[in-house]
């Protein structure tokens, strides 16, 4: 096997496609880590050697190793046992049906679901910040449906989403996160089930996804969900996670993005950006562009 390496710095480098006649080459790309390059190397030689063939043709990219293993802070047997589970995981849930339900030869079944679920853009993924992350926004108040695996179903679709976005738009490998709470009572809380089943997709089985999760006008009420939950928040998540509040929140904000791109409940300047469109985003506009992309 072939391990190749980049020169890193703090921030993301844009990854290439492989080779054709190098199909088992290891990039180590993305942020900066806190493992050795040789350990990286060492670790990911170990992992993949550790599929069988049936698992390597379900890895998502070439790099999905590479995330666990520094998801798991070097323990390659740890990772190997999380991936192998992320994998069966991607296969038994039909990730990519998932993906491909608006595609030409898509499943029926699987676009209404995500037709009915995104009917009142609840999720959606529009824009970027100045890196080149795509953002996946989310309002709760706007929840329509009861059934907790086609919520699934849509919260994996935007995040396959983002992330094709991101790697389309700046070559990264990371997206970012921004929730709506205006409005937002105990009642429009998720069941505990649902909360929990939310993190253990992005915890598990999308290690080294997320960027930044940005929490906007939560509510006093807020703090009682908050505090449900965030005992199933793993460390790293939560120092990924964002409260903006007043006047430090928007100058986080302009720190990272161009004001004038953002939805006007993250202090967008432009006011209000032109209403989202259920139909157009799922049915017309491309996979890997956000909605009302230029």
């Amino acid at each position: 096997m072939t391990v190749t390496t980049m020169d890193e710095t703090n921030e993301e480098k844009k990854t290439g496609e492989l080779p054709e006649n190098e199909a088992n080459v290891i990039t180590l790309v993305g942020e900066k880590s806190q493992l050795s390059e040789e350990v990286e190397r060492k670790g990911c030689e170990e992992i993949l050697a550790a599929l069988n063939e049936d698992e390597k043709s379900r890895l998502s990219d070439e790099h999905m190793a590479l995330r666990h293993l520094r998801a798991e802070k070097g323990d390659a047997k740890l990772a190997i046992k999380k991936l192998k589970k992320a994998l069966q995981w991607r296969k038994e849930f039909g990730v990519d049906k998932i993906k491909n339900a608006f595609s030409k030869n898509g499943d029926q079944e699987m676009r209404s679901v995500m037709t009915l679920e995104n009917e009142t853009g609840k999720c959606y993924v529009r824009g970027y910040d100045k890196e080149g992350r795509a953002v996946f926004y989310m309002r709760p108040v706007l929840e329509n449906t009861k059934e907790e695996i086609n919520q699934m179903r849509q919260l994996v679709y935007h995040v396959e989403r983002a992330i094709a976005c991101t790697a389309r738009k700046s070559g990264l490998e990371k997206f970012n996160i921004v929730i709506d709470y205006k409005g937002f009572r105990l009642r429009d809380a998720p069941p505990m089930s649902t909360s929990k089943h939310t993190l253990e997709i992005l915890q598990d089985y999308y290690p080294e996804r997320l960027h930044r999760a940005y929490m906007f006008n939560p509510p006093f009420i807020f703090r009682t969900f908050w505090n449900l939950i965030k005992a199933f928040v793993d460390p790293v998540t939560k120092q990924k996670i964002v409260f903006c509040h007043g006047k430090a929140g928007l100058v986080e904000m302009a720190d990272k993005f161009d004001m004038s791109t953002v939805e006007d409940f993250t202090g967008g300047t432009a006011g209000e950006l032109r209403a989202f469109d259920s139909q157009e985003y799922l049915a017309s506009t491309p996979f890997d562009h956000t909605f009302d992309e230029a």
